[in-house]
């Protein structure tokens, strides 16, 4: 049996003189594809939405999406509002959606599956006690992770793979869940009450705010999204081979 196509949508901001930020969301990417690859899961980079022959879907990081698609006002805090990477994602997502696909959302892709959903986004977190945005920048002009613990909700499938109630993750993102779209439930929970983890209550959908992806993230932290959302894929496999 081939391998499960997983389907990537293509980051199309170009990073050539823009915002940091978005040189470190293409740069990152790959390190998405990476942890994919790395539970046999065979991926594809996409530019249109169409999940045809596919398996799975997972949404990457990314700049802003338009506030006006959940009904909010752009502010000088929003960086690389990119209309043609907005209709692409919510596009992709829906077509995997209709088809009963598994999705997996990476910051940017949590606050995608959300708007999709009905719900809204903080367009810039207030200051808390938890660094959820970096505050320097770290050698080569590229943005630092902040660290910080989130909880792990009970019946969680994160919780079960990592049979812990508190993991560190990196953090890199100055918006988060606001109301929280139809049919989501919030599996984790920064000590501040950012949400920092979704899973859909009946498809098979999961995201995260925090980056898996970053260097310095325990292998049992980073592998979990993508060895949850692996076994997902094989069981909505299974089910359409049985059918």
């Amino acid at each position: 049996m081939t391998a499960p196509r997983i389907a990537m949508p293509a980051r199309l901001s170009e990073a050539d003189g823009a915002d940091a930020r978005v040189g470190l969301a293409n740069a990152i990417f790959d390190d998405v594809a990476e942890l994919v690859r790395a539970e046999d899961l065979d991926v594809v980079v996409v530019r249109r939405p169409d999940l045809e022959g596919f398996d799975g879907l997972v949404l990457p990081g990314g700049g802003d999406i338009d506030p006006a698609r959940y009904g909010g006002d752009r502010t000088s805090a929003c960086y690389d509002v990119n209309a043609d990477q907005d209709a692409l994602d919510l596009a992709i997502l829906q077509d995997a959606l209709d088809r009963g696909l598994p999705v997996l959302g990476v910051c940017r892709g949590l606050q995608v599956i959300n708007v999709a959903l009905g719900g809204t986004l903080i367009e810039d977190l207030a200051p808390s006690g938890v660094a959820h945005v970096p505050s320097g920048r770290s050698e080569g002009g590229l943005l630092a992770w902040s660290w910080h613990d989130v909880a792990l909700a009970a019946h969680s499938r994160l919780r079960a793979e990592l049979s812990a109630e508190l993991v560190s993750v990196a953090s890199g993102h100055h918006q988060a869940i606001g109301e929280l779209g139809e049919g989501l439930n919030v599996v984790a929970v920064a000590q501040d009450g950012v949400i920092e983890a979704i899973e859909h209550a009946s498809a098979p959908v999961l995201a995260v705010q925090w980056h898996p992806e970053a260097e310095g993230t325990a292998p049992a932290v980073a592998a979990a999204p993508f060895v949850v959302f692996a076994d997902l894929v094989h069981a909505h496999r299974m089910t359409g081979i049985a059918s």
